[in-house]
């Protein structure tokens, strides 16, 4: 066995064990997003409809934020194999991303055939990333999209070799376009990049030997997109971009008209100073900056709670030397791959960018790639300066090396397993598990069963732990309207309704079990009490006064 194929072997059985263990039980909880694509999954699987009655959707209204479908196929499988659980609704993303890990090993191979140990590196760098376990541990739409960009990238830059390539090329790519939106960004850009960083070469595609097959192999991704660019172009699709996008915040448009009315006179200069173009523009700049910051990536990470682990940035710290030392050999593009991995490093976060929330992990999740391969061409810079000396000082400076990052690593580890899960269980939705079970046991003894809405879409997670029957919920189901950021939720199904609590109106509702998260109850009332991981109360069920 070759040295590269056990080292590989080795990493890739690393990422396994970190990506896998423990996976039903951390994160601790399951969010709403999670909770959708499983029992969606069931919900085909028993129906042939989801939620909303839509038999095999090619876009999942959910929340009315029209989720892509390829991730709810992958995970029908698994549901129909293991059942409706955690597990069923996680392991698709952590299979994808512990092969990512291999892909990005074989992508480097090819882009950078002449770096021995960058592949290697790469795919370690990748393997111990906090950004990609993170994302990799939960059933995330944007790791498993990851993971078809690198798979199509890999067969665009075989079909340079041979042509055929591209109709696999075209396939992988259709799938991460019906995986998550960003991808429908970031790959483009980055297909056409690399047609024109090898323009000579892709000009071949063209000749008349090859014409044939690439002619083909565009036709059958043209047809496969169709669904997908009327989605884009229908109503549903655009309300959800103007849902999230940049311009949904009215900030920078009122902060340009402040501006206009400080000064005494508008005037053609005064509106070319202070207009909303000018200003979005600026807001978008400083979204697409934030992604570049140390602070986001090596101390501190994301600040939307669910996308992060306390204290941890989205790499690790130790690597911030390496990532220095690899950028300014990246920036000396002496060859096609340096070129190619810098533009995707600068192509990552644009999709983020023009979203109100930056910097975000998770629609700039495939910046990990570059920032995974950069790094790794700092240690191996790093590298080549030691060789030139004693094997016993490159022994100790490796040693060294391998040990500070094992410290980092199982710092990285010690706060996702401990802390997370302590400090910020309302991210994952901790305790409907708990909650669902409580619900099921005296689900007959009470006539209205009312459930606080704090935390996000808990109608889905009820029906998803309690595996409410798809057939009845598709004819009860109601979604509210829109709220401004284009999202609905039900607020009743079966014998539950889900909405703020107010206990001293709820208490007078004849037979009800009220759960209330902080809201606050009669303490003489409370009958079941749900704790955190830290053992403080999360939610308390109380009962009415008759």
């Amino acid at each position: 066995m070759k040295k590269s194929t056990l080292y590989i072997l080795i990493i890739v059985l690393l990422a396994t064990a970190i990506r896998v263990i423990a996976l039903d039980k951390f994160p601790a909880g399951l969010n709403a997003d999670e909770a959708a694509i499983g029992y969606n999954a069931w919900s085909l699987l028993e129906t042939g409809k989801d939620e909303h009655s839509a038999s095999w959707p090619l876009v999942f209204r959910s929340f009315d934020d029209y989720k892509p479908p390829m991730y709810f196929y992958l995970v029908l499988p698994f549901v129909k194999l293991i059942g409706l659980n955690v597990w069923a609704v996680r392991l698709p993303s952590a299979i994808l991303g512990i092969i990512s890990v291999y892909l990005l090993y074989y992508l480097i191979r090819e882009l950078l055939p002449k770096e021995k140990h960058l592949p290697i590196l790469s795919a370690l760098i990748l393997a111990l990333s906090p950004w990609h376990i993170h994302f990799s541990r939960g059933g995330w739409e944007v790791n498993a999209a990851l993971f078809f960009i690198l798979l199509s990238l890999i067969f665009f830059v075989k079909s340079y070799k041979k042509t055929g390539y591209l109709f696999f090329f075209g396939l992988s790519a259709v799938a991460a376009l019906y995986t998550y939106h960003s991808a429908r960004i970031i790959l483009p850009l980055l297909v056409f990049g690399i047609f024109a960083i090898n323009l000579r070469e892709s000009l071949k595609f063209f000749q008349v030997k090859n014409l044939k097959v690439t002619l083909a192999a565009l036709f059958i991704s043209l047809i496969l997109i169709v669904p997908l660019a009327s989605q884009l172009l229908s109503k549903e699709g655009q309300s959800r971009f103007s849902g999230v996008s940049v311009f949904a915040d009215e900030g920078p448009l009122w902060q340009a008209l402040e501006l206009r009315r400080s000064h005494e006179k508008e005037n053609i200069l005064i509106k070319a100073i202070h207009n909303r173009y000018l200003s979005y523009g600026l807001r978008f700049t400083k979204n697409y900056l934030s992604h570049f910051s140390p602070r986001f990536l090596f101390v501190v990470g994301d600040e939307i709670a669910r996308s992060k682990v306390p204290g941890v940035g989205q790499s690790l710290i130790i690597l911030v030397p390496f990532f220095a030392l690899g950028l300014f050999s990246l920036l000396k593009l002496d060859s096609a791959g340096k070129k190619i991995i810098l533009l995707w490093l600068l192509i990552a976060p644009l999709a983020a960018a023009l979203t109100f929330q930056s910097p975000h992990a998770l629609r700039s999740q495939n910046m990990v790639i570059p920032l995974s391969v950069i790094t790794a061409l700092g240690i191996t810079s790093v590298y080549s300066i030691v060789l030139r000396y004693r094997k016993t000082l490159i022994y100790t400076l490796v040693s060294i090396f391998f040990l500070l990052l094992s410290y980092d690593f199982g710092h990285y580890l010690h706060a996702y397993f401990l802390h997370y899960p302590k400090e910020l269980p309302y991210a994952w939705q901790y305790g409907f598990d708990q909650i669902a079970s409580f619900v099921k046991e005296n689900y007959d003894k009470y006539d209205k069963i009312i459930i606080s809405d704090r935390y996000d879409q808990p109608y889905i997670l009820m029906a998803f732990f309690l595996e409410y029957p798809p057939q009845t919920l598709q004819k009860e189901i109601v979604l509210t309207p829109r709220d401004k950021f284009g999202f609905s939720t039900v607020r009743n199904f079966g014998k539950m309704e889900f909405r703020s609590i107010n206990f001293g109106e709820d208490r007078k509702i004849p037979s009800a079990l009220i759960l209330e998260a902080d809201e606050g109850v009669d303490e003489k009332q409370v009958v079941h009490i749900i704790y955190d991981p830290n053992g403080k109360q999360m939610y308390r069920f109380a009962v009415s006064d008759e």
